[in-house]
């Protein structure tokens, strides 16, 4: 039951970040920025909010600079939105999971073309 709660809270946190981030957020170091997924500890004092960036290495620096930057107004926004008694504190990471599902995919391929 406690998963299920955590895993809906997740998804309205990542809704919400992604309409704060959309909206009202005019920083242009953000890049074209996709929020993936929002993971909550146990006991709701953390949430992970996983993200994208479309672009190279210097891409990502400045959005995870600029996300460090306005991290406190994206927490209030949000928390305003979302009643809950104590608000996580939001951790945001840079999603690597498309990035190791392609390297899988040229390891495949690799094998593939070694076994013609």
């Amino acid at each position: 039951m406690s998963e299920l709660r955590a895993n809906r809270l997740g998804e309205q946190i990542k809704k919400e970040i992604t309409y704060i981030l959309s909206t009202k957020v005019k920083n242009h170091d953000l890049g074209f920025l996709t929020i993936t997924e929002v993971r909550l500890t146990g006991d709701y004092s953390q949430a992970k909010v996983y993200y994208t960036v479309l672009g190279g290495e210097k891409e990502k620096q400045k959005t995870k600079e600029s996300l460090a930057k306005i991290k406190g107004f994206v927490k209030s926004e949000v928390a305003k939105k979302i009643k809950i008694r104590k608000f996580p504190e939001l951790i945001f990471t840079y999603d690597t999971t498309s990035e190791y599902a392609m390297h899988i995919e040229s390891l495949i391929a690799s094998v593939n073309k070694g076994e013609k």
